[in-house]
């Protein structure tokens, strides 16, 4: 982990979850970034800290997937500008292979193309806004006139996943935020994220969006 043996506050990291379709090629990934509110000392505790905090994605993660598809892993860096590839010394790889744990049995699965819109919510400045593939099946959705509508019912479990893997994050001694820069985080593009909306109305991105790019980072 070299670089990441020590977390200095407020320093910012990249976390990247990575996920696949079982003896396909297709797989996309998510993006977030995190600030270190509680410092270590050393690479121990840098070892239990970032530990925990891959636990709290894993466990969002794998909450919103279908089991039809694969968590494949998660990469925790220092900050990377999107679709930058990885210095191989400021980051840890974890290898999860482990299925979302959203099991529909007899619930037909809507094709990958139908995402999931969550507002990230900030004090100020714009709104952000995060795709997720695979997390709602047919039958917790509503097919309009003016588009798919996720159930309210599916909904609430989306909101309370993610209002515990917010917890978690705190509890391991970070918080999230949204952040952005080409080369270093830019201090005034930094707003923590204070709470998440899910929108009723989901969206369409087709398999190769470049939103979802970062899946082809091969590290």
């Amino acid at each position: 982990m070299s670089q990441l043996n020590r977390l200095e506050e407020d320093e910012v990291l990249t976390v990247r979850t990575y996920k696949v379709v079982p003896n396909a090629e297709i797989a996309w990934a998510n993006t977030y970034e995190v600030i270190v509110d509680q410092p270590t000392i050393d690479p121990s505790q840098t070892v239990q800290r970032l530990s925990a905090l891959r636990n709290a994605f894993v466990t969002l993660e794998r909450g919103l997937l279908n089991a039809a598809y694969i968590l494949d892993r998660i990469i925790i860096s220092t900050y990377v500008p999107d679709g930058t590839p990885y210095n191989p010394f400021t980051f840890v790889s974890y290898t999860i292979s482990q299925p979302g744990t959203y099991f529909t049995p007899g619930n037909p699965l809507l094709p990958l193309q139908f995402c999931t819109l969550i507002k990230r919510i900030v004090n100020f400045g714009r709104q952000g806004s995060i795709l997720y593939r695979g997390a709602v099946a047919a039958n917790d959705a509503i097919v309009t006139s003016g588009g798919t509508l996720i159930e309210t019912a599916r909904r609430n479990v989306i909101t309370g996943l993610f209002n515990s893997f917010i917890s978690a994050v705190q509890q391991a001694g970070f918080d999230l935020v949204m952040a952005r820069g080409r080369e270093a985080v830019e201090i005034g593009t930094l707003r923590r994220v204070a709470g998440i909306e899910v929108k009723d109305k989901m969206t369409f991105k087709k398999l190769n969006n470049r939103y979802f790019d970062k899946a082809r980072i091969r590290n």
